[in-house]
């Protein structure tokens, strides 16, 4: 009898994560964002808490860089962190560098990935850099109309969700999973491949945390 052929990795990554993904845009700061009813100091301060977490991730794959596995995911066009500078600069001013402090949450996130860095841990890099990007890719390209419309963000603000450098959105999620579905990891691999996600998900809701706590109402956070 023939053994079933193996599930597209994209698939089983967003199976098992769909619970935490779905507890992070239902969480209070995410969700009172949408809704329009923060300010353009919660704006700004999300994108300073992003920035403290992409410096962080994209030091790390560019330190694992040259091993094949995380290549084959890890486009430099997807790349964040010169984009947020930009939208600080616009959001904050010339001087966002000393008007900012990562949060509890952010400040957890840098230490993990500064870990798997650290011991050389490319299966929870890629599914770190899995959550973030293809997020951004995502749920982040209907964001950026809610900062536009609702917050009256204009492009100098919004460089964070234009992939134009990459490509149109879509085409980029779908070149996204269809080189995540070529790696060929083992069964061990894959579960500490969605166990990773599952865990840059809970670090994304420590963020979200935080920010809640600084711009959200008691009321908003229970």
């Amino acid at each position: 009898m023939l053994a079933a052929p193996a599930r597209p990795l994209s698939l089983v990554l967003r199976e098992c994560t769909a619970a935490a993904h779905g507890d992070v845009e239902k969480s209070p700061f995410l969700s009172r964002l949408v809704s329009g009813s923060l300010n353009r100091a919660a704006v700004a301060d999300y994108a300073a808490q992003l920035w403290f977490v992409y410096s962080a991730l994209e030091v790390a794959v560019r330190e694992h860089s040259a091993d094949p596995r995380l290549a084959v995911v890890a486009d430099p066009r997807l790349e964040r962190v010169g984009a947020l500078e930009r939208d600080l600069a616009d959001l904050i001013g010339p001087q966002w560098r000393s008007c900012i402090l990562p949060g509890p949450g952010a400040a957890a996130y840098v230490d993990r990935l500064a870990g798997l860095a650290e011991v050389g841990d490319v299966t929870g890099l890629i599914a770190h850099h899995y959550v973030r990007y293809l997020g951004d890719l995502s749920g982040g390209q209907l964001l950026a109309r809610v900062l536009r419309e609702r917050y009256r963000v204009g492009a100098a603000g919004l460089h964070f969700y234009d992939f134009r450098e990459a490509g149109d959105p879509g085409i980029c999620r779908a070149e996204y999973r269809r080189q995540l579905d070529s790696l060929a990891l083992g069964e061990v691999d894959v579960s500490w491949l969605a166990s990773s996600a599952n865990e840059a998900f809970a670090l994304n809701r420590g963020v979200c945390r935080d920010l809640a706590e600084r711009h959200c109402t008691l009321s908003d956070r229970i």
